[in-house]
């Protein structure tokens, strides 16, 4: 039996899945977080190489909020991009704008492709080409009690998002 290209990633306190490419598994590493910033809770995918871990390639947020309180607060114009709404929840994700400080020759004025050219393109490819893809297999697991969402396994389909708006790039 032929194993899937993705790993299901699916998070303990929310119950939402993503599927992450098979391959980045030995680079990232999963950080959870309560109350980062404005949110609920934060969820992101670490990029790991040759054991040093250094920023993040993905970030799913978790806020607290109607999408009107979203608009109001600024969000639709910001970084964080708008993925679902379900039961007085705004899920979202972000993405780094940078590379990581670490790459930075000792200049400091520009990246050492030289010395980091493999985890750099690799960090690249992981935010430019895989993330966009991974945000559109978001999908909602069964839900619990309300105003939660179970994270248990179920054999059937996962439920998609009530309201889910594209991937704008």
């Amino acid at each position: 039996m032929k194993r899937p290209n993705f790993i299901l990633y699916r998070d303990p306190a929310y119950g939402f899945t993503v599927q992450l490419p098979r391959w980045w598994k030995s680079y990232i590493v999963v950080k959870r977080m309560q109350r980062p910033i404005d949110a609920e809770y934060g969820v992101s995918f670490v990029f790991r190489y040759k054991g040093k871990v250094y920023d993040e390639v993905l970030t799913l947020l978790v806020y607290r909020m109607t999408r009107k309180q979203w608009r109001d607060k600024g969000y639709e114009n910001s970084p964080i991009v708008f993925l679902a709404e379900r039961s007085g929840l705004i899920f979202a994700y972000t993405l780094p704008e940078e590379l990581p400080d670490a790459f930075l020759d000792p200049s400091k004025q520009n990246y050492d492709y030289k010395k980091y050219g493999r985890p750099i393109r690799l960090l690249k490819r992981m935010v430019n080409k895989d993330a966009p893809v991974i945000v559109k297999t978001f999908r909602f697991a069964g839900v619990s009690a309300p105003g939660r969402i179970s994270c248990q396994a179920r054999p059937s389909t996962p439920l998609r998002a009530s309201k889910v708006w594209p991937y704008r790039p």
